[in-house]
């Protein structure tokens, strides 16, 4: 990681601090290219057979599981958050292994055959299987899965190598995620139609393989996203959230809670776009490439030589990064979430 002076977000630091020290004493791989935190994805360096890219994710039950109201929606979202760590180093699927740890007598097995059918179809939409996996009794229920993939020698891309001045754009509408889990857990209720699936950006790896910098997914959210990225590479970063960059959803959960829409890009429920930091030479042909694909890129930002991480909301207002995410990572989803939301908001950020 890209040494820098100035401080970190205390609970990025935190769970880094554990990270670092899990790793001390182990014997780092030959073949590994990236160091800790430095891509989506691990890369390896397998010789004549090519880069392999292997991630592996858990949801735990409770906050992470909000947003899957169905068996079937968590196979597919256990499927779609390691996926959606290979494309942001631009990896081609391959496979996807899965644990589940289930408590006993909890699931029916039709309930079984859904979660399996919401994995495997979520695969499928990616190019590849669930190739196998693993199954125990726990107390607490969670799934974990780890996908591979295959990266060409020549388009190696992770979090690193973004320059002050890069463009940030996200490979599509933000907020849906954190629109979802918060209606789930702070308005009482899932909503009508089908439960939401969102989907790993895999098509969008060939035109970020050619034209982007550096690249992150938004699983923890955008603003997350943008401060990692911006971080790993000793920049700062301003992020500009226009009306036209949110999910449909996003403006319903809002009005009906009274909350601005920017809050959609400060919690973690994230919607697995990929935020990329692109030389604005290339973004629109980046973005033609993209939108080729079916996708609908947005741009959202800058990076900028200084330490400065900034949002410019919808209302025009500029708010330091550092401290809002700070206090909305300390909110327990599990408590009076709206109450405490509306009451951070009061106090400004």
């Amino acid at each position: 990681m890209t040494s820098t002076a100035r401080e970190r977000l205390p609970l990025s630091a935190a769970e880094s601090s554990l990270i670092m020290a899990i790793r001390e004493r182990m014997t780092r791989s030959p073949r590994q290219l990236n160091n800790a935190f430095e891509a989506d994805a691990e890369l390896l360096d397998l010789g004549a057979a090519g880069l392999l890219a292997v991630t592996v994710d858990t949801l735990n039950d409770g906050a992470e599981l909000a947003t899957a109201t169905t068996p079937y929606a968590k196979g597919w979202l256990t499927t779609t958050v390691s996926v959606s760590d290979l494309a942001a180093v631009a990896a081609d699927p391959v496979a996807v292994l899965i644990s589940c740890s289930l408590r006993p007598d909890s699931w029916t097995l039709e309930e079984a055959r859904e979660f399996g059918r919401g994995a495997s179809e979520a695969a499928e939409r990616y190019g590849c299987h669930i190739v196998g996996g693993d199954t125990n009794w726990a107390n607490e229920e969670s799934f974990t899965s780890c996908a591979l993939g295959t990266v060409p020698r020549e388009s190696i891309l992770n979090r690193m190598g973004a320059r002050p001045g890069d463009a940030l754009y996200v490979t599509g509408p933000i907020g849906a995620g954190n629109a979802v889990g918060f209606r789930a857990l702070a308005l009482g209720g899932t909503g009508a139609g089908e439960p939401w699936l969102p989907e790993a950006r895999v098509t969008a790896c060939e035109p970020l393989r050619r034209y982007a910098r550096a690249c992150i997914d938004t699983s923890d959210g955008l603003l997350s996203a943008a401060v990692s990225l911006a971080e790993v590479n000793g920049l700062g970063a301003e992020v500009m959230l226009h009306d036209e960059v949110y999910a449909p959803i996003v403006s319903a959960v809002a009005d009906s809670a009274g909350l601005p829409r920017w809050c959609s890009a400060a919690a973690e429920w994230g919607e697995f776009e990929l935020l990329y930091a692109i030389d604005p030479a290339d973004a629109q042909a980046c973005s033609q490439a993209l939108t080729q694909q079916g996708l609908r890129p947005f741009h959202v930002g800058h990076l900028v030589a200084g330490p400065e991480l900034l949002m410019v909301d919808e209302s025009g207002q500029r708010r330091e990064l550092r401290n809002l995410l700070t206090r909305m990572r300390a909110l327990d989803p599990a408590g009076s979430l709206l109450t405490d939301l509306r009451a951070l908001l009061a106090e400004g950020s």
